[in-house]
């Protein structure tokens, strides 16, 4: 099983998404929060839905997944599990320790 879980969730209305962004990270549910515009139509048009993507311990995970929707959210929440390799530079190839560009 993997540590850490990426979960995202969309929300419509800015002022909802700060709300529920504020209290995941009251009750300490997320390790990081990123939200971002995204281009999801919404159900009114005079508001902007947000893409809230967040990082948790798998343990917090299904917590994390009822808090949201105790809020109310009717879209889906989708998760998974955050892979990382420490042993590898992200953007490797083979040129990268010659300052050759790829």
């Amino acid at each position: 099983m993997a540590e850490f879980i990426e979960i995202r969730a969309t929300i419509e209305g800015h002022e909802r998404a700060a709300v529920l962004a504020n209290g995941i990270l009251r009750a300490g549910l997320a390790t990081s929060i990123d939200i971002a515009e995204t281009p999801r139509p919404t159900t009114r048009h005079d508001e902007i839905s947000w893409e809230l993507t967040l990082i948790t311990t798998a343990w917090q995970a299904p917590a994390l997944e009822r808090h949201i929707r105790e809020t109310g959210l009717d879209s889906a929440i989708v998760s998974r599990p955050v892979v990382a390799d420490p042993g590898r530079h992200p953007d490797w190839h083979p040129g990268w320790l010659n300052e050759e560009q790829p």
